[in-house]
């Protein structure tokens, strides 16, 4: 066990490629290897089993890890990491009945709903995957519209808390605290906005920009303040976190309403940046 107070010798990064595209060839292999898998989670061949992900849509890094679900009678266990062949294996046990109300979870449009649509099924004995994978081809954004616009709105009137933990932070000069603050707030309001604008994607990777793209150069400045790749400072960044909010606040004031409304109103008065509801009424 190492001693209290010891200090940790220094890394040093490996200066060659870490995570290149993978090749067709790799694809092949893990495709092979998803197989493998699967025949070891359920031998008998009573699930279906399907590979998602980077590796089933073809656009794999060499490091990505290899997606699987298990769809049974009932989820087992809900998630699990194993290694096999030096790659990352992650299984999700879930039910058909349970990925059917996910499917109208506007939360997971971005999720299960692109995750089933670009599915490789590796075996299907009951029709499962087909069924879902069916449903999710049908799913279009107007049918969630109304649950993402509750949910954005709960989204925001929970986040304010973190405002104003970051504002607390500030004021103090707590930086490593405002910083997780800041970062929280960098990272979960724009998912929040790409689910106001409807932004599509086969994965979360790259969502951020493509938000930014979608959300027009306020928010865009914002983001990129709050996230630290401005070349800003770190007070800077902590105000960009504040527009960020403010920002993604002023796009749902529509939707919102009753105490949701009037919490999200007060934090971005409080953090400085108050919405003219004259000005929002179209998002």
């Amino acid at each position: 066990m190492p001693s209290v107070g010891r200090r940790d010798p220094p890394l040093r990064a490996v200066q060659r490629p870490r995570n290149p595209r993978a090749s067709p060839a790799e694809h092949r292999t893990v495709v092979r290897l998803a197989r493998q898998v699967a025949a070891e989670l359920d031998p008998g061949r009573t699930s279906a089993v399907v590979l998602v992900g980077s590796w089933a849509r073809g656009d794999a890094h060499v490091a990505s890890d290899v997606d699987l679900w298990v769809v049974g009678a009932r989820a087992r266990r809900p998630h699990r990491n194993l290694e096999r062949g030096g790659r990352l294996v992650t299984v999700r046990y879930t039910t058909e009945a349970h990925d059917l109300r996910e499917l109208r979870n506007s939360a997971r449009m971005d999720g299960a709903v692109s995750g089933w649509r670009r599915a490789q099924v590796l075996w299907d004995p009951n029709g499962a995957a087909a069924r879902l994978r069916r449903a999710a081809r049908r799913i279009r954004w107007r049918d969630l519209r109304g649950a993402r616009d509750r949910y954005v709105a709960h989204q925001l009137a929970g986040w304010a808390e973190e405002v104003r933990k970051l504002l607390r932070a500030m004021e103090t000069g707590e930086r490593e605290t405002a910083s997780v603050q800041r970062n929280l707030l960098a990272t979960h309001l724009p998912v929040l906005r790409a689910a106001q604008l409807e932004v599509r994607g086969d994965s979360e990777n790259g969502l951020w920009e493509r938000t930014a793209r979608r959300a027009g150069p306020a928010f865009r400045a914002a983001m990129r303040s709050a996230l630290g790749t401005d070349g800003g400072d770190w007070r800077g960044s902590c105000e960009g976190a504040l527009r960020l909010y403010a920002l993604t606040a002023g796009a749902s004031l529509p939707t919102l309403a009753g105490d949701s409304r009037r919490i999200v109103l007060t934090t971005c008065r409080r953090a400085g940046y108050p919405i003219d509801e004259a000005r929002s009424k179209e998002r």
